[in-house]
């Protein structure tokens, strides 16, 4: 919090009131916008989604607009759930209930077997609450947003999400334009920061177009680069090319290697696969097909970091391949980060893993909801984020969300997940199955919570239930 402190007040003081207002100011129009029946609970959270680069940080990074449109719906589904007017269907219910039995078996792991945890000093007790936290600040929402939609019969479909995220993503793209001019035409750092580029992602004015990493008004790069990689099969097979090539520029401009692998799961999902007609099975084939490439990239690996060292000044290698030699690259690191072929971080996913190998009966429940924080700190030595370690300072949100899954709650958890949220009505269309599997294996390398929830409500439920479900 005193880093937080000083960088606050060390930096334009018009500009951070005016980062710490905005999260409420947009959560507070589209809740406006929502109940006066101008736009649907989908297009409301998935517009607030699109604004998360404007944070309340003197409260905490994830206090966003996002945040706030999600709480007001768990308050609202809340007093539905009270007055009895919002039943739960049964497999809903079982998700609900995971999160909870995952911290109570771990609770009683630490008492009656083996305590392979690391508690900072005076912060033991935030063990057993922090997944209550967790649980009402992260899960309960989630799952509120997507009652919520569900609520809203009438203007459920999957054309209405195509249409609102081509919008969304023709938005960002003036706003992405609008940064780039900003950063290079202007050269003001107040003017970056107001049109939402955060500091740690701006350039030096020395240096080249190319050095930016664009990312909207998204949380992140990565953030925005997994947008767009889901908004292109949607202005494809709507025949908006010009739009899926502009996209698909300002994907390679955030220089992000996840938009490049979203794009392979693209194609391999929605062409490669497209006869297939079960949905779990097309991910899994998926899945498959990726990690036997990232296993043939890894035994190419040091081919590939020779020919990026040969053409480091191309501004070709620069974009696509600079990161993953550096992911890549152990001569430097020392430790061996790659698993199943694909170059874990590693100040996130390695010492998760690597405290799963040494604690393997984890796996079937997991280290518990929010206790991250609690991995011993000598598995993230060497990395710039151990003192914090150390502190009890910070957990792990894993991009990687199919792990976040497994790590959090555990293997039943992970497998009743994709059973449940992967449950589809008869006669689901062709392209919408493509596009559920396609979501689902970006899942596995993308945040994209939010996304799922959505496209796996508008597959499981059809007209009719809609009619009768509240």
């Amino acid at each position: 919090m005193d880093s937080i402190y000083n960088a606050l007040i060390s930096s334009n003081p018009f500009v951070e009131i005016f980062k710490e207002v905005m999260p409420l100011v947009i959560a507070s129009i589209l809740l406006y916008l929502h109940y006066s029946r101008r736009i649907t609970a989908m297009e409301t959270i998935l517009f607030a989604f699109a604004t998360e680069a404007y944070t309340m940080l003197i409260v905490g990074p994830t206090f966003t607009a996002t945040f706030f449109v999600s709480v007001a719906f768990m308050l609202d589904q809340a007093h539905r759930l009270f007055t009895g007017r919002m039943p739960i269907r049964r497999e809903y219910l079982l998700l609900l209930i995971l999160p909870a039995l995952s911290s109570l078996i771990i609770f009683v792991l630490v008492q009656v077997y083996k305590d392979p945890f690391y508690y900072p000093p005076g912060k033991k007790s935030a063990f057993y609450f922090r997944p209550i936290y967790f649980y009402i600040k992260s899960f309960l929402p989630l799952f509120a947003v997507g009652a919520r939609i569900v609520q809203e019969k009438e203007q459920l479909s999957f054309a209405l999400f195509s249409a609102t995220m081509k919008k969304i993503a023709k938005f960002s793209i003036a706003i992405a334009f609008l940064q780039i001019l900003v950063q290079f035409v202007f050269k003001s750092e107040t003017l970056d920061e107001i049109v939402g580029l955060q500091r740690r992602y701006l350039v030096e004015q020395s240096a080249s177009f190319f050095s930016l990493r664009v990312q909207a008004l998204f949380a992140e790069p990565k953030v925005y680069s997994a947008f767009l990689s889901l908004a292109i099969p949607l202005f494809v097979n709507d025949r908006e090319y010009r739009w899926a090539v502009l996209s698909l520029i300002m994907g390679v401009l955030t220089i992000s290697q996840t938009f490049y692998i979203n794009l392979l799961c693209a194609g391999i999902c929605c062409i490669f696969l497209s006869g297939m007609s079960s949905v779990r099975l097309r991910i899994l084939v998926s899945m498959s097909i990726i990690i036997g490439l990232f296993l043939g990239i890894a035994a190419s690996s040091k081919y590939f970091i020779k020919l990026y060292a040969k053409n480091q000044t191309n501004t070709f290698y620069q974009l696509v391949f600079k990161r993953s030699v550096y992911r890549y690259d152990n001569e430097i690191w020392q430790k061996d980060n790659v698993v199943m072929g694909m170059p874990l971080q590693r100040d996130m996913e390695l010492p998760v893993v690597d405290f799963f190998k040494d604690e393997p009966y984890l796996l079937l429940s997991g280290y518990g909801a929010g206790n991250s924080t609690f991995i011993p700190a000598q598995y993230f030595f060497g990395q710039v984020n151990y003192e914090n370690r150390l502190n009890g300072i910070g957990g792990h949100n894993l991009n990687m969300r199919w792990f976040y899954i497994l790590a959090e709650f555990g293997a039943f958890a992970l497998i009743c997940f994709f059973v449940v949220l992967t449950i589809t009505r008869p006669q689901l269309p062709l392209f919408q199955k493509g596009y559920f599997a396609f979501v689902w294996v970006c899942f596995f390398f993308s945040q994209i919570d939010l996304f799922l929830i959505i496209v796996a409500i508008l597959c499981a439920y059809d007209d009719r239930e809609l009619k009768t479900t509240t």
